[in-house]
This record gives C-alpha cells, sequence and structure tokens, in this order.
C-alpha cells in the first residue's frame, strides 16, 4: 500500500494534491492513502477563521479547505488528519469521536483507532502542555484568546485510554513529538539546522513525555509527527532490543519544504511490516561496495543486532559545539533506508530457500499434477496481492477476502499448496509495481474501518464523560473492557450493512460522509453516540449546542448562495 504523509497541512490542499499527482505520473505509481499530520485548517467561514489560533500575518480570509468543502473539488485520495495546534477548533470540537470534514477527508478524532486495509493506525490529536494535561475540556464557544489556545492541548484522559490497547498498532499519528526521540536520529544535524532547539533537546523538554511512555507500550512500527516544521527520521530501538519504531516528521506545506514522503508499506502473512523500495528510482539506489552499501545479516523482522548506528546516545554540550566530531558526510536516512532494503533481500533469500526445501521434499512425497498446479496458479492470479487493498464494489459488505489463501488444507496436498502460494505471491510482488494503473479492473479501494478494541475500550469509558458524570474524568483511572463490552460492540456492528472481509477477517466501515451530510457535523457525531449506545458528551455547553444548530442553518443558506450564483453564471455564459 502505497501511503504518502504530509507535516503540518495549513491549509494548502491544492499544492498537496498537485504534488501527489505529479508523484504519480512520474513515477507510475497510485497513492492509496494520505496522511496529514496536523494543523489541517478546515476552515469553512469567517466564524472558523475567529476560532483559528494562527498569527495575524500568517491568517488567510479563506484557505483551499473551502472548494473541498463546498464541493467544488474533491479529494482523489483517502485523507485522514489529526488536529495540531492551528486548527479551527469549533469544528473538530463537534467531532471528538472522528468524523468527515469534506467528501473523502475525515479527521480521526481526539484520540482513536482505526483500520485501513488491514493497517491498523492508533492517532491522537493536539500538543501537550502541562498546565492543562489534568484539566477538563473547560472552552466553549465564543473562544477566548486564552480558551482557543488551550481547546487544543493534550488531556490526561485521552493518554490513558491509549495506554489500555493490547493488541498491534502498525502506524502512530501525532501532531507533536514523543519525548527524547530527537536522541535516536542524527541530533547534530537537527541542532544545525534548527539551532533554536538546543536548550529543549538538552533539558530533554522536546516533545510529549507521554507519548514517550504510549512509544514504549504500543511499539508501532511507524510514528508519523510534524509540528516543529522539519524532516527529521529516527529509529527508536526498544528495551528488547528486537523491536523498533521508524519515526518520522516532516516540514510544512509549501513549495521547497520537504513537506511530503511516500512509503510503500507491505504487510506480510505473520503480520510483520517491511518497507518495499521498487517504486524508489535505481540512480537514488547506493552503489554496492559503496560507503552506504551496508551488510545486514539480521532476521528482517525487527531483529537489530547489525544495525548500523543511529546516534542513539544522548548528546551533551561538549558534543554540539565541537564541529570536529561531526560527521559531515553521514546521512542518516540512508542508512535507515538500507536497513530495511538489506532486511526485504534476507527476506526474500530465506523465502526462496524455504520454497527450494519445500519443493524438494514435495517431490519425493507426491507427484503434483498439472491440472492442479494450473487451478492453484489460476485462483491466485483471480486474486489481488496479499498487500493490495480492497476492490470496489458495488456493495461494500461484499466478501473481498482471498478466502483461497485462508482456508486450511486437510488433505496430502498441503505443503504443496503452500509451496506453489509462496512462489505465486514472490512474483505477484515483483510485478505489482508494472501494472497499469489507469486499468479500471485493477484500481483499488480503500475503506476506513472501526476498530473493535478500540470501540470496547470507549464503550467501557465513555461515562466518565458523558453528560450525567459529576466526576473529573482526568483523576479517573480508565479500565480495560470486559467480555460482555467486546461482545456489544461486536453486535452493533454486525447491525451494519457495510461489512468488508479482509484476508479472511471482517471490517466494519465507519459512516459515508453521505449518511449523514458531511456538512451536519452534529449529526455525525449524534449518530455515532446512538450507534453504539452512548450519551451525549460532557465537553459541550447548552449555550454551545445552540450555535452548532444554528450554524448549520447559516452553512445551508452559504450553500444555497453558492449554488444560485454558479447557476446565475451558467446562464449568463450560455446567453
Amino acid at each position: 500500500m502505497f501511503i504518502a504523509v504530509v507535516g503540518c497541512t495549513h491549509g494548502e490542499l491544492d499544492l498537496i494534491y498537485s504534488t501527489l499527482e505529479k508523484i504519480e505520473e512520474e513515477n507510475k505509481i497510485k497513492v492509496d492513502l494520505l496522511i496529514c499530520c496536523g494543523d489541517f485548517q478546515s476552515v469553512r467561514y469567517n466564524v472558523d477563521n475567529e476560532c483559528l489560533n494562527v498569527p495575524a500575518k500568517y491568517k488567510k480570509e479563506q484557505n483551499d479547505f473551502v472548494d473541498y468543502f463546498t464541493g467544488k473539488k474533491k479529494a482523489k485520495i483517502l485523507t485522514i488528519f489529526v488536529g495540531g495546534n492551528h486548527e479551527a477548533m469549533n469544528v473538530l470540537k463537534q467531532l471528538y469521536y472522528g468524523g468527515w470534514v469534506a467528501p473523502n477527508i475525515y479527521y480521526l478524532g481526539y484520540s482513536n483507532v482505526h483500520n485501513i486495509n488491514n493497517f491498523r493506525i492508533c492517532s491522537l490529536s493536539g500538543i501537550y502542555k502541562k498546565y492543562s494535561f489534568f484539566k477538563k475540556y473547560y472552552e466553549s464557544y465564543p473562544y477566548t484568546d486564552i480558551t482557543k489556545v488551550s481547546a487544543y492541548h493534550i488531556r490526561k484522559y485521552e493518554i490513558e485510554k491509549l495506554k489500555l490497547l493490547k493488541n498491534n498498532v502498525d502506524i502512530v499519528v501525532t501532531h507533536d513529538w514523543p519525548n527524547n526521540i530527537e536522541k535516536h536520529g542524527d541530533v547534530h544535524d537537527l541542532l544545525r539546522r534548527k539551532y533554536h532547539f538546543q536548550s529543549d533537546v538538552y533539558n530533554n523538554t522536546l516533545g510529549n513525555p507521554h507519548t514517550e511512555i504510549l512509544l514504549n507500550k504500543l511499539k508501532p512500527y511507524f510514528w508519523f509527527a510534524s509540528h516543529l516544521h522539519v524532516k527529521y527520521s529516527a529509529l527508536y530501538i526498544h528495551n528488547d532490543q528486537k523491536q523498533y519504531t521508524r519515526f518520522l516528521s516532516l516540514d510544512k506545506a509549501q513549495e521547497y519544504k520537504h513537506f511530503i514522503q511516500i512509503l510503500n508499506i507491505v504487510k506480510k502473512k505473520d503480520s510483520s511490516i517491511h518497507l518495499n523500495f521498487d517504486h524508489v528510482p535505481k540512480v537514488l539506489l547506493p552503489e554496492p561496495g559503496s560507503k552506504m552499501d551496508i551488510q545486514n545479516d539480521a532476521q528482517p523482522n525487527h531483529d537489530l543486532e547489525n544495525c548500523p548506528n543511529t546516534k542513539t546516545n544522548t548528546c551533551n554540550n561538549n558534543d554540539h559545539h565541537n564541529d570536529d566530531s561531526i560527521n559531515l558526510d553521514y546521512d542518516h536516512e540512508k542508512a535507515l533506508y538500507e536497513l530495511d532494503r538489506n532486511m526485504q533481500l534476507d527476506q526474500e533469500k530465506n523465502d526462496e530457500k524455504n520454497v527450494d526445501k519445500s519443493a524438494d521434499k514435495n517431490v519425493c512425497n507426491k507427484d503434483i499434477s498439472l491440472e492442479d498446479k494450473n487451478q492453484h496458479n489460476n485462483n491466485n492470479n483471480n486474486n489481488d496481492d496479499d498487500d493490495d487493498g480492497v476492490d470496489i464494489q458495488a456493495d461494500t459488505s461484499t466478501n473481498v477476502a482471498d478466502q483461497n489463501n485462508n482456508s486450511v488444507p486437510t488433505n496430502l496436498k498441503e505443503n504443496e499448496e503452500e509451496s506453489l502460494n509462496d512462489q505465486n505471491e514472490n512474483k505477484d510482488e515483483e510485478t505489482s509495481q508494472d501494472e497499469n494503473i489507469t486499468d479500471e479492473k485493477k484500481k483499488k479501494k480503500f475503506y476506513l474501518c472501526y476498530d473493535i478494541e478500540w470501540l470496547a475500550i470507549v464503550k467501557a469509558n465513555h461515562h466518565l464523560i458523558s453528560a450525567s458524570c459529576d466526576k473529573d474524568y482526568n483523576l479517573e483511572t480508565p479500565t480495560y473492557p470486559t467480555k460482555e463490552d467486546f461482545d456489544f460492540v461486536e453486535n452493533k456492528l454486525k447491525e451494519l450493512d457495510n461489512k468488508i472481509t479482509i484476508k479472511g477477517k471482517d471490517y466494519y466501515c465507519v459512516n459515508g460522509y453521505n449518511t449523514p451530510n458531511y456538512k451536519n457535523l452534529q449529526e455525525q457525531r449524534q449518530l455515532f453516540l446512538k450507534r453504539f449506545e452512548l450519551e451525549e458528551l460532557s465537553i459541550y455547553t447548552e449555550s454551545e449546542l445552540n450555535f452548532f444548530a444554528e450554524e448549520m442553518k447559516t452553512l445551508e443558506k452559504m450553500n444555497t448562495d453558492i449554488h444560485n450564483e454558479e447557476d446565475k453564471n451558467e446562464c449568463t455564459i450560455e446567453a
């Protein structure tokens, strides 16, 4: 799956989408998902601008988002984003549990977990400020200069819910950095580019200390962030010395800035995740035998015995001021790239050895008929690659999984079928990049789906933040859901008619942006609460709810005026 990651968006959607189109055209790839790491600025009209905390010199009367909200333009790629510290908080607050802000553009909520094409994505909006961490959400419209700032500060309740997660997380998306993550990359280069970070780096105050705890707890494969307007990568090795997290932060969306990165992420059958570099132009690959041609005999899945030095030691003042100690030729990002490349090659070699051994053994046991081979190959050819998305279907409840790969053989052909399956998968991976992406039959669609464990956590702890609860949710300890909570969530999901199946596992899509209409944020929230029998949240005041209702009337009138103006222009052109 090709994932595009963008730093601070700042409302520059036209720049982002045009850049993506150019990348796709030049490299003959199709990006499947766009992840924006905050400061999205979903400003619809002037009131939203008033709720946006941005210095006057950077504030615009309207940004690119207006065209996507009104329907003048539509995002061609599924776009998801977290909130940052420059957001129209009156918009995002209405979607506490996430929701659509425009067709194909989805806000992930204050804290959440979703599934996209069998990838589990955890998200957290806002930035950390110590003085707000233990406070309740007391901000409401109309915002003051103080409350429009504190409204996007992360609360303890959100962190505690995420700590409850037990199942593996593939990707974490936040706006600010986890604390101390900079020390696991080329921190000297970071300080050369952002010298004003020196104090925070040396005092260990750069980033969020509570997401550092999450980093060690969840151990995701990837962690994407932004906020500091700098492209920076790091390799965080966990305490077991076997698992690691790739951290990537990107610059703000602006010309001549490193604001976008394309990743080809492959998920194997054992649920391990690897980076595929087939889409990288060969001119960018290091020459064999060169300084960057790192030999690595480690196992492909999180084994880091031969990992190159990524400067994980904490720097001190002497290191920073001694310029002679800095290796100017060291390219940290290339080293990380080469590590993944060698891991992938080792995996392919191991797979080939296993296939050869299995094939030799199978020939001795029993001959495989040509008819069985052809039948098996035809079955594989009729299905997509394991790492591709879900085929577009008229009914999203259609089973689109490769059921043949998930069936359990019971006859003597078990080894033969597994061997042939591995061979076909390797061939599919090698040729997948050469497919014609304009072929309508081969286009994929990626669905944003609920996560059962997260919904169970929400169900078990929503009462702490419900309108009928007088307790301070930041002072309470959230609990892991019981079996009854899981059963309740699963039964509620089964009532939905938007089930899809990927690799034998059922997922349930979030409501579409047309049901209810994406412009009615309050109705989206109410639908979610009603669907899982949850009370209204305590974070809204009565006057604020009334304002949201009146706001819908204003937006409806604005949309009517826009359509009338368009009709008038069309009539003028025809005349």
